[in-house]
């Protein structure tokens, strides 16, 4: 009988422990539930704030006078203050190599500056739960972590990737539920950027007209100012020709008359040859047509060209050559330009009894250096640069301003240029200018005696 009771009681006893086990089973289930919905939960609401936050900055961003360069680094820093992440990065494709992403800004350390990835998803994570696809293992190398969230806009040809050292609860997870989220801030920045760079190519274009019409106003008063003198005298020597003021010139006032007409005719034709030379040159490459010339025979020429004037003005004018049979290959007539307006610009800064000198070198391999050395007036430092600009024109010695568009210097740095060499200035105020034209390597030769 009392065995009996022990059973029973003891059945009894069994059926209430499976009943509060059970009981503790489905609480436990039922936390559980309520656990993942929080996780959810707050998962979306976190991902909602992040956006909201993107967006504010983003508005933020275009009001804000920020350079395109610095945008990535603060869209990262709004991720990581509201999104979970220990490294992010923004990648930008290299248009050769669309396998190739370079790391253009960084949250955290990153193991390298670039990534080779080929055929890049538009949306990938990585997580315990979720098997890895084969693109991810380029993205945890890089990262140096293994949990990953990407995003990639091919029409931009930029992504997004963020990471994860751990995945030690449900916060950290990656999921799908992510897309969104980094798809969002990826679309930020790209539209943010492209404003930014619209923005900053709008301020250029908007310096470069300024400049232009600046230059414009510069050409316009330069141009008239210069036309002005030789035109009038032009119409007045004209007018004393014709006898218009009742008295009848002499035969020298006649030939006088005629050459002041001829004179101030040629200044016209030069100055117009300087603008079409200039506005051409702006928008073309010269075209050349190099051949092999006698230095000496190119610098005689140059310098005999504007002897009558230097003896005009009382300045020495010689020449330092090499031997005579080296050769340049040079366009003769552009090059005979350029020391044409190097040695003229030299004459208008050198007063009388003064000294120019025009000197050749060639280089151990085949290079040529030409120089055009006075005793003028010389250059102030401040002004070395704003001579090779155009329509500027410096004072003489006498504080006047000389003759002249102010396009020699411009004319001959392009020529210059056009043949593959540089023009540079050395000047020291009260002591001279010396304008030097280098010729790169191979431009010389000794040919043989036969040819």
């Amino acid at each position: 009988m009392q065995m009996q009771l022990a059973d029973e009681e003891r059945a009894r006893l069994e059926r209430e422990v499976a009943y509060y086990r059970r009981e503790y089973d489905e609480i436990g289930a039922r936390l559980l539930r309520l656990q993942e919905e929080q996780s959810r939960v707050a998962r979306e609401a976190r991902r909602s704030k992040t956006v909201a936050k993107l967006v504010r900055e983003a508005y933020r961003l275009i009001g804000a006078d920020v350079e395109p360069h610095a945008i990535g680094r603060l869209i990262l820093a709004t991720i990581a203050d509201t999104a979970v992440c220990d490294c992010a990065v923004f990648l930008r494709v290299e248009p050769a190599r669309p396998d190739h992403f370079m790391v253009e800004h960084t949250l955290g350390a990153v193991k390298s500056s670039s990534m080779l990835l080929s055929a890049p998803p538009d949306f990938l994570f990585t997580s315990t739960s979720h098997s890895a696809a084969p693109q991810s293992a380029s993205m945890t190398g890089l990262l140096e972590v293994p949990y990953v969230l990407w995003a990639y806009d091919q029409s931009h040809g930029r992504a997004l990737l963020l990471g994860n050292r751990v995945e030690s609860n449900i916060h950290r997870a990656f999921e799908a539920g992510d897309r969104e989220l980094v798809e969002v801030a990826l679309g930020v920045y790209i539209d943010v950027l492209m404003r930014k760079v619209a923005e900053a190519a709008l301020r250029q274009a908007k310096l470069v007209a300024e400049q232009a019409n600046t230059v414009r106003a510069q050409f316009l008063a330069t141009l008239s100012h210069e036309f002005r003198s030789p035109l009038e005298a032009v119409i007045g020597f004209s007018e004393l020709l014709m006898n218009q003021g009742g008295q009848t010139p002499s035969a020298e006032q006649r030939a006088e008359y005629v050459h002041q007409i001829l004179d101030s005719g040629r200044r016209l034709l030069a100055l117009v040859k300087d603008i079409l030379d200039f506005s051409r040159f702006e928008t073309l490459v010269p075209l050349l047509q190099v051949n092999w010339v006698p230095l000496v025979q190119l610098l005689q020429n140059a310098v005999r060209g504007l002897a009558a004037e230097a003896a005009a003005r009382r300045v020495s004018l010689e020449v330092i050559q090499p031997p005579e049979r080296w050769q340049i290959a040079v366009d003769y007539e552009r090059f005979r330009q350029i020391l044409s307006n190097l040695i003229g610009n030299a004459l208008k800064f050198t007063a009388p009894a003064g000294a120019i000198v025009v000197a050749a070198r060639i280089m151990d391999d085949a290079a040529v250096e030409i120089s055009v050395a006075d005793n003028g007036v010389g250059i102030a430092p401040q002004d070395l640069d704003r001579v090779l600009e155009p329509f500027i024109q410096l004072a003489n010695l006498n504080g006047r301003r000389v003759s002249g568009a102010g396009l020699g210097l411009p004319i001959a740095k392009q020529l210059v240029e056009a043949h593959g060499g540089t023009l540079r200035i050395a000047s020291i105020v009260g002591n001279g200018t010396t304008v030097t034209v280098s010729l790169p390597t191979g431009t010389a030769r000794l040919p043989a005696p036969e040819s």
